[in-house]
């Protein structure tokens, strides 16, 4: 689903950073925006939706967008935070959280998370397209998601180069992608997200910790090759490896999650992968629910739910939610 927003079509009851502010409220999340004088160009918005993730594209004159403790108060009936990651077009940014200031340039990648105040200042004019993830399907640690916020990621890398390119494409044709891979793509491109995040923390973490690091990507890569195990879990891990439960528990000290709960994360994205592809008869939720090892398909449905805010059956009936079958708000969420 497209959606056009028109700041300049408000009401002329604040002027324009007010109308701005209340467009990206709505759009988005709460923020106060600050037009710079003479606010010549009224700008515009573009959002479409794949999936479980929200793209959006804006193009506006000078603009300072503030999401302070203020506006995260405003946002407190939001089930959940993002993080949003960011491709500058032909002007810049200036970026600021967690008590970093980064100058972004044009054609660069930035990171920033929604629920920690932060000011995303567009001196010269506001041409930028976005990404909204969703942050409890984005699996970084905490740790790391705070290491690269309000830093610039260079473009040129391998990594973030993936990440520009994909986040570009779909930010144009989201809504034609087929609705039995819309959702795999956006599964797709939150790992991809995920994966520049783990990178960037890593440059910056101590030389001490790089054999930690290697154990861990070891452990991480062992899960995602035997999540159909239903017997997968610490013990089998740590004798996989040669070592104890409890050092391997100890490795996962700091992670921001366990390795019980790394491996259910793993399984929840892999299953909501094969339900967003399923054509309706192949496979039901209980079937793909055991195909990536939970042997309790009504404690799959409550972990699903309560990872993707919507049912299991949901989520394959909508194809990942990119296909309504309830009226819907201007962000694309069922109406309440």
């Amino acid at each position: 689903m497209t959606s056009v927003t028109d700041p300049a079509g408000a009401p002329e009851d604040g002027g324009t950073g007010h109308r701005w502010s209340r467009a990206v409220s709505i759009a988005a999340v709460p923020v106060t925006v600050a037009s710079y004088e003479p606010a010549s160009d009224p700008g515009r918005m573009t959002t479409r939706q794949l999936g479980h993730l929200l793209f959006i594209t804006t193009h506006a004159g000078p603009r300072r967008f503030t999401r302070g403790l203020r506006e995260i108060a405003r946002g407190t009936r939001q089930a959940e935070g993002f993080v949003v990651v960011a491709v500058m077009g032909a002007t810049g940014a200036v970026v600021q959280q967690d008590g970093r200031t980064a100058e972004v340039p044009a054609g660069a990648v930035s990171l920033w998370y929604t629920e920690t105040p932060h000011v995303v200042d567009y001196p010269d004019g506001v041409d930028v397209r976005v990404c909204l993830i969703p942050r409890r399907s984005f699996g970084v640690r905490d740790e790391q998601l705070e290491r690269v916020t309000a830093t610039a990621a260079d473009a040129g890398g391998p990594v973030a180069a993936l990440v520009k390119h994909s986040l570009l494409a779909l930010a144009e044709t989201a809504e034609d992608c087929p609705p039995l891979v819309a959702g795999r793509l956006a599964c797709n491109f939150a790992d991809l997200v995920a994966t520049l995040v783990t990178e960037q923390a890593a440059r910056d973490a101590p030389a001490a910790e790089d054999s930690r690091h290697t154990r861990l990507w070891e452990i991480r890569a062992y899960v995602d090759r035997h999540l159909k195990d239903p017997e997968l879990g610490p013990q089998t891990i740590a004798a996989a490896h040669r070592i104890s439960v409890r050092s391997l528990h100890k490795l996962f000290e700091g992670e921001g999650t366990t390795v019980s709960r790394l491996i259910q994360r793993r399984r929840l994205q892999a299953s909501a992968e094969d339900l967003s592809r399923e054509d309706g008869g192949d496979s039901t939720v209980a079937g793909v629910a055991q195909r990536w090892g939970f042997t309790d398909p009504a404690h799959f449905s409550r972990l699903f739910r309560a990872s993707y805010g919507i049912s299991p059956s949901r989520w394959r009936d909508t194809r990942g939610g990119t296909e309504p079958s309830e009226p819907r708000d201007t962000r694309g969420r069922v109406s309440r």
